[in-house]
């Protein structure tokens, strides 16, 4: 499958709006680039356009969920979800990074409010997102080239560098090609044999249970992204076992218009397991 060449600037604070600038995060990150034209050449896998402005769009990143810092009102593990932000950022490149003590979401400094970068990005997701592969720095094709992505290059992505040190999640889209798919799988498991990143504190996975009888537990626990992201509205919406979550889940969330490839969830009474 074939990636479109984006350059341009990954930025993580408005000097103009210090306290409404983007809120980046272990698997998100704004990006002005370069030719916003040819972000509307991008397929758009759920329909939807591109969410795109004069100060850029966000860019999901390829096979990778971090724990998530801010999801509504509610946030997982703090540490493993700041320690995946702060290492995305440091990868492109920005240093002296600090957050607002009221509002850790949002930068309040950094030694620079913008970083040259490239995306390699085959679509648009249903949020509008750009989804794509991250690196620092310019790449040598020109804007817009049309690039084959293969296991060497993918490797050198801020993604892989992510996934091989065990500070997210593996989570594949039926929109990554099979040969990366099976290149980054291999990437994840060695970080989980290695017990690295979040790996040592991690549950609801295939090999045991998490108990979470609340949503303030919830907040507590290292348990895949998207799992924890169908448990919130579920919860909020008043049931208080997971018998009815195959049902209730769907009633609480929109419709994917893309298939993700891993960690199917099978969750039983009492317990939410991957």
């Amino acid at each position: 499958m074939g990636y479109t060449v984006l350059r341009g600037s990954f930025v993580i604070w408005y000097p103009d709006l210090p306290r409404q600038g983007p809120q980046p995060d272990g698997d998100t990150v704004k990006f002005i680039p370069d030719t916003p034209a040819l972000v509307d050449t991008l397929p758009r896998r759920s329909g939807r356009p591109a969410q795109i402005n004069s100060r850029g769009i966000s860019v999901r990143l390829e096979a990778i969920d971090a724990l998530e810092t801010h999801f509504g009102n509610d946030h997982q593990e703090l540490v493993g979800a700041r320690a995946a932000r702060d290492a995305l950022l440091a990868q492109l490149g920005f240093t002296g990074v600090t957050s607002f003590p009221d509002a850790p979401n949002n930068v309040d400094h950094a030694d620079q409010d913008s970083v040259r970068g490239h995306v390699l990005s085959n679509g648009i997701d249903a949020n509008g997102r750009m989804i794509g592969f991250i690196y620092p720095g310019d790449p040598t094709e020109p804007d817009g080239a049309q690039v084959f992505l293969d296991d060497p290059r993918v490797d050198t992505s801020v993604n892989a560098v992510l996934l091989k040190a065990g500070l997210t999640y593996p989570a594949f889209y039926d929109t990554l090609p099979a040969d990366l798919r099976a290149d980054l799988a291999d990437a994840s498991r060695a970080a989980r044999a290695a017990v690295a990143g979040i790996w040592p504190r991690s549950t609801a996975d295939p090999d045991g249970p998490a108990t979470i009888p609340d949503l303030a537990a919830q907040e507590e626990l290292v348990i895949w992204p998207k799992l924890f992201r169908r448990i919130v509205p579920y919860l909020a919406a008043g049931f208080t076992d997971f018998d009815g979550f195959d049902t209730g889940s769907a009633r609480t969330r929109s419709t994917a218009t893309t298939r993700c490839c891993c960690w199917p969830t099978r969750p039983g009474p009492g317990t939410c397991t991957t």
